[in-house]
């Protein structure tokens, strides 16, 4: 009896004190709940060796219960995770992160789920593989902020059709699409930053999301020289600053070569339309928009004009400045301009600075950009190279 008023007395005391409860520690991460994954990887390689093909579906089942499946017959290669990061924690189908990878190019290609979303579930998908905390909040970082990025959109294109004559006529008719609009790929050195961010600051994933790379730029690094990374190998060569003004973009009329072209997902304006370069491209006749990329069915046979030097400029003009304004800094590359029946591809390797001062192209560094015949930015693919 004495003990409990003791007890008591003293939890009075506490109150009156203004005593603050005890702090409660975070949960342990080995007991939060990741999810589970119902199946394995079982594929077939492709003959390039790059490609696979899923003999057996695969199904993901997130923290909050939503099942995402990569059916069997699904092609995989990858390519949805930034190439850069494979330094960090190997290729997207080694290890302990190759079924979040799976089930999130799925993620990717469907674009049936908001891009967002995707990309949350492929940390949850990592944690759940095994990977640890900090190489998985990395490669979150990655695929959020120079990851695959989607949205629907509408857009007018022209189609064929045959009138009651019997002639071949063409139409205009809005269309909705599910767009790519990928951000451009990251440097070697926002590759360091990113893991110096997580190294340092072991922020949450909510954090990761909202942190964006131009604060990434902007960040100060705490890491002292010559230290190298807790969470991952320095692969990758840094790049050094240099200014703007001495780069000279490399502009190059590309052969087609309509293999490597992406299936089209849609449309969406980005940069400032040109009004003298739409006034010329309207003079070119328009063909089927059956494919975007490609810009008319297989077997058309209709010749194009060829690519005059002013619509290589303008059009390497429009796309630069859209890709710099959403990378938040100027970014030397070179550019392959080609025309389409619906109008360019413009494939951009950037570049870096290498230890001798020169500017050289690095893995995972390219895009292909497809631009309107008006003068717009409509689609944006970054490519795994």
């Amino acid at each position: 009896m004495r003990l409990a008023r003791c007890v008591g007395f003293l939890c009075l005391l506490a109150t009156l004190v203004g005593c603050e409860p005890p702090a409660v520690d975070a949960p342990d991460p080995a007991t939060v709940d990741f999810g589970q994954f119902e199946g394995d990887v079982v594929a077939q390689w492709g003959a390039d060796g790059r490609t696979m093909t899923l003999r057996e579906g695969l199904t993901y089942i997130d923290s909050q219960g939503r099942r995402w499946l990569a059916p069997a017959g699904s092609v995989v290669d990858g390519a949805s995770i930034p190439r850069l990061f494979w330094s960090v924690i190997g290729g997207p189908f080694e290890g302990k992160y190759r079924n979040a990878s799976v089930i999130h190019d799925v993620g990717c290609v469907e674009m049936r789920q908001s891009w967002q979303d995707v990309h949350r579930m492929f940390y949850e998908a990592c944690r759940c593989g095994g990977v640890d905390e900090a190489h998985a909040k990395i490669m979150y970082y990655a695929v959020y902020h120079f990851g695959p990025r989607w949205e629907p959109i509408v857009e007018n294109v022209i189609e064929q059709a045959t009138d009651a004559a019997g002639q071949m006529v063409e139409r205009e008719v809005a269309v909705q699409h599910i767009v790519r609009v990928d951000p451009p790929p990251p440097t070697p050195d926002e590759l360091d930053q990113v893991k110096a961010y997580i190294e340092e600051e072991d922020p949450q994933p909510a954090a990761i999301a909202h942190f964006t790379r131009d604060s990434l730029r902007r960040r100060p690094s705490h890491r002292k020289h010559g230290s190298s990374p807790r969470s991952g190998a320095d692969a990758a060569p840094r790049v050094t600053e240099r200014d703007p003004s001495a780069w000279s973009d490399r502009t190059t009329q590309a052969q087609p070569d309509l293999r490597r072209l992406p299936s089209p997902s849609g449309m969406e304006p980005r940069t400032r339309q040109s009004d003298e370069l739409a006034s010329r491209m309207r003079a070119v006749p328009q063909r089927s928009a059956a494919d975007r990329w490609t810009g008319g069915p297989a077997g058309a046979e209709r010749q194009l004009p060829p690519l005059a030097q002013y619509e290589q400029e303008q059009v390497t003009q429009i796309v630069r400045q859209h890709l710099e304004q959403q990378a938040g800094a100027a970014r030397p590359a070179e550019y392959q301009v080609q025309r389409l029946r619906s109008g360019y591809q413009v494939r951009v390797q950037f570049l870096h600075e290498d230890e001798q001062g020169q500017l050289v192209p690095y893995a995972g560094g390219t895009c292909l950009v497809r631009v309107s015949r008006d003068g717009q930015v409509r689609e944006v693919v970054n490519e795994a190279d």
